[in-house]
């Protein structure tokens, strides 16, 4: 019986070991994706092209904001988004101008983190898979020393070894995928940065746009 119930116990751990090892190799396949698709999503020439400040900043030296306004969806982006939302407004006076680029902002900095928080997940995924992995490791370990005594030392120790290394394992993932989640997420927040001030330089030409009044309009009219 005892050996019997050590075949049995043998035989999951097996299967336990198998599907840690796995879901770490997942965990950190996922992670290598999610940090090789922020990085290529997280630069200048992606959030912000060159060729569309020029646009724009031709259009606005011309005072054309229905061509600047062209421009930004002929060319999505980011920073199009932004100075999308400013140039929608630009009848209702640069105040309101100003709040549509911080809203604007704020929601394509959320968009940015949206996509990064998937590394930071599984940075936190992997130590507590191998955390799971060791402790179902030394419960089936001490479940054999009570069935079968004390047993081989070294082998005693090679199990608890094994169910170890699942832990390092996890923590072979978490390290460099919280490293490169602070990098990106730092490096996207000063993008954003810099992306509502170049769009504010852009807008400065409306600064001294005049809101018609409903009076004025229906003269006008």
């Amino acid at each position: 019986n005892v050996t019997a119930n050590n075949g049995v116990l043998d035989l999951l751990e097996q299967i336990l070991t198998v599907k840690q090892d796995l879901a770490l190799f997942a965990d950190g396949a996922m992670a290598i994706y999610f940090a090789v698709d922020c990085y290529v999503l997280v630069k200048p020439g992606k959030l912000m092209p060159q060729s569309l400040i020029t646009n724009v900043q031709n259009a606005m030296a011309e005072g054309d904001v229905e061509q600047a306004l062209a421009a930004c969806k002929n060319e999505p982006s980011a920073m199009s988004n932004i100075l999308a939302a400013a140039f929608q407004h630009v009848s209702e006076g640069f105040d309101v101008i100003q709040e549509a680029v911080t809203a604007a902002s704020d929601l394509e900095q959320e968009k940015l983190m949206q996509r990064l928080n998937w590394i930071s997940v599984c940075s936190n995924l992997g130590p507590s898979l191998g955390l799971l992995g060791t402790v179902q490791g030394m419960i089936l370990t001490f479940q054999a020393l009570a069935s079968g005594g004390a047993g081989d030392a070294s082998m005693l120790a090679a199990s608890i070894g094994q169910a170890l290394w699942t832990t390092a394992g996890g923590l072979i993932v978490s390290i460099p995928s919280i490293t490169l989640f602070y990098m990106l997420r730092n490096n996207a927040n000063r993008l954003i940065l810099r992306m509502t001030a170049v769009t504010m330089e852009l807008l400065n030409s409306l600064r001294n746009v005049e809101v018609a009044t409903d009076e004025e309009a229906v003269e006008a009219v």
